[in-house]
């Protein structure tokens, strides 16, 4: 994480220096600030049936079901399951993806291998059930920082909502499929309520590949934790869009460790 430079330096005394060194703590500062409220609204456990509809293309719209556990270690590092119901026997029916200051390991099941197989995810955009969504995009609903420069910008209003606005350029080694992403989180609720990628292939970078958007009306404050109960995602580089509906949500204080092994997606998939 790095703060982002000053324009210029108009004196060299050493109460310029002074204040110069201070100008960059308060930005240092500022972005640990919108980290820490990101990191307050992640739930120990979580688990939730989600709808998905996607729309590709002029194509009838599909609609699945999927269901999910996750869990936060007091670091802050996160595991997560996902699992699509009645999946084909030759598509991906389930993951398992860790993620921290990145994505990390990642795996997936499909029935027709009999067994979870590693996958990789640096460089590449591994979409979700047909879907619109990649595991990076999932990954960047909770999370906020992740490798590159991250600045704060000033903050805006989203649907009538203060919200923090952060710009992260992701590193070049940190396997981001995006050149820029611009994120706004709400200042009370702590979550995100827009995120703006940007993809160097696209439009020349100067305009957002995908926007994920939520309409404050749709957050809900479950056990003390915000959670968005219907989100969005459009791709305007395809035409593609995914709505995403929580249809139950329950935060328990711990989930079985067994769960969050490659072994167990097989059953986490039926």
């Amino acid at each position: 994480m790095t703060s982002p430079g000053v324009s210029r330096v108009v004196a060299v005394s050493w109460a310029a220096l002074g204040a110069l060194l201070f100008a960059f703590a308060a930005r240092a500062g500022s972005i640990q600030e919108v980290y820490d409220c990101a990191a307050r609204n992640l739930p120990p456990s979580a688990h939730a049936h989600v709808q998905l509809t996607a729309h590709v293309g002029s194509g009838e719209p599909h609609t699945l079901q999927v269901e999910y556990w996750s869990r936060t270690a007091p670091e802050g590092t996160r595991e997560v399951v996902i699992a699509r119901r009645g999946a084909p026997a030759s598509e991906i029916a389930a993951y398992l993806v860790s993620d921290g200051d990145a994505i990390g390991e990642a795996w997936a099941y499909t029935p027709a291998h009999k067994k979870a197989q590693r996958i990789r995810t640096a460089g590449v955009e591994v979409r979700m059930f047909g879907s619109n969504v990649s595991l990076e995009d999932f990954a960047r609903v909770a999370r906020v920082l992740f490798p590159g420069q991250v600045r704060r910008l000033d903050d805006a209003e989203i649907g009538g909502r203060k919200a923090f606005v952060v710009e992260t350029r992701p590193a070049p080694d940190g396997g981001s499929a995006y050149s820029r992403i611009v994120t706004s989180i709400d200042k009370e609720w702590c979550m995100v309520l827009r995120r703006e990628s940007y993809d160097a292939q696209f439009e020349k970078g100067e305009k957002p590949r995908k926007i994920y958007s939520v309409e404050p009306p749709d957050v809900k404050i479950d056990a003390g934790f915000a959670n968005a109960h219907r989100a969005r995602q459009d791709d305007a580089k395809d035409g593609s869009s995914t709505q995403m509906e929580v249809l139950e949500l329950e935060l328990p204080a711990k989930l079985d460790d067994a769960m969050f092994t490659p072994d167990a997606l097989s059953r986490a998939a039926r």
